[in-house]
């Protein structure tokens, strides 16, 4: 029995091997964190897809650079999306489907639309539905964050115009910066 041991432990020292590169594929990995909670390149590219197909049309000796950009500033606004999701989890601030629903047909209605060509244009545009209501999910949040950011400087929204409420949103991200540790490794 040792003999055949012994034979076998021989027989595939000798046997030749082949030598072949080990090929490391990345799966995925992470882009960012917002205070424990990562972004990762999966969802960067997910949501750079029909960005991307709008750099197509971009010269191909400037598209490298025009692509860091874009993929930069997405990083930058998704961080941005965790720390209003952050913010507004901190103060129990939720967005209803119904509420969604709402603005979806709000926006259909101001642009003499019908909901199901709301939605066929997105689709054009590269986006799917879902993706179109997690877009208008953060919008919704972002502007329900700002009620509250606004109240407790004794401002209400309806007061402000279309760049003091840019202002706020950057006054509030700014404040939400500070509050957490966010570290970008794109």
């Amino acid at each position: 029995m040792a003999f055949l041991f012994a034979f076998g432990v021989m027989l595939a020292a000798s046997t030749p091997v082949r030598a072949e590169p080990v090929r490391r594929v990345v799966v995925d990995r992470i882009v960012a964190v917002v205070d424990r909670e990562v972004i990762t390149l999966v969802e960067v590219r997910r949501r750079a897809a029909p960005l991307l197909r709008g750099l197509a049309s971009v010269d191909e000796a400037t598209r490298p650079v025009a692509e860091a950009r874009m993929y930069r500033e997405l990083v930058s606004q998704m961080v941005d999306e965790r720390l209003i999701a952050r913010r507004a989890r901190m103060a129990s601030i939720v967005v209803a489907a119904s509420e969604i629903d709402a603005a979806i047909d709000s926006l259909a209605q101001k642009n003499n639309l019908s909901r199901d060509a709301l939605l066929a244009e997105v689709r054009t545009a590269g986006h799917s539905e879902a993706d179109y209501r997690d877009d208008v999910h953060r919008q919704l949040l972002l502007f329900k964050c700002l009620r509250v950011y606004l109240a407790g400087k004794k401002k209400g929204l309806a007061e402000l115009n279309d760049a003091l409420v840019q202002e706020a949103s950057r006054a509030m991200l700014e404040e939400s910066k500070r509050e957490v540790h966010i570290e970008v490794r794109l």
